[in-house]
């Protein structure tokens, strides 16, 4: 027979492996969590259906080498054009708007999940980079920006002679 024991047990580790992966997630993706909000003109949000969520992840990679520091975000859905990049004070910031495109007149959506709005997002960079050179680049969803690191920024390698 199933004791209470047991069932205290079992939901101790269910909650334990639930809030572990919780916790997980807030670790490593809390910077990703991006707010999208309403676009101040009117035409555009028109067709933003009410129960468009209005939180969404952006999430990147940043990994540098000994010039430069490359810079890659998962944004769908958007064009060359829906992006603004700046970097102020070494804090690069990528903002846009992703426009909701309703594909069908009649019907109703069952599953709405993906955020429409503008966006921003800001990463602090550890090295000074030279904005002037910075590339960007939109290929699939994914949004390259490599930055040049300053001269006195670049790591190189001291050979023992």
């Amino acid at each position: 027979m199933f004791k209470m024991n047991d069932l205290s047990n079992s939901l101790s580790r269910t909650w334990e492996t639930v809030s572990q992966g919780w916790n997980h997630l807030i670790n490593n993706a809390s910077n990703a969590l991006t707010q999208f909000i309403s676009s101040d003109n009117k035409e555009k949000t028109d067709n933003i259906p009410a129960s468009s969520p209005r939180w969404g992840l952006i999430s990147a990679d940043m990994y540098d080498d000994a010039d430069k520091v490359v810079v890659k975000l998962e944004t769908p859905g958007l064009a060359n054009d829906d992006f603004d990049i700046n970097i102020v004070d070494n804090i690069l910031t990528i903002s846009g708007e992703k426009q909701f495109q309703q594909e069908k007149t009649q019907g109703n959506y069952r599953i709405l999940e993906c955020a429409y709005g503008r966006f921003s997002r800001s990463i602090p960079l550890e090295y000074e980079v030279d904005p002037d050179t910075a590339k960007a680049s939109y290929d699939r969803g994914i949004l390259k920006i490599e930055l040049d690191k300053k001269p006195h920024q670049r790591r190189r390698k001291i050979e023992i002679k």
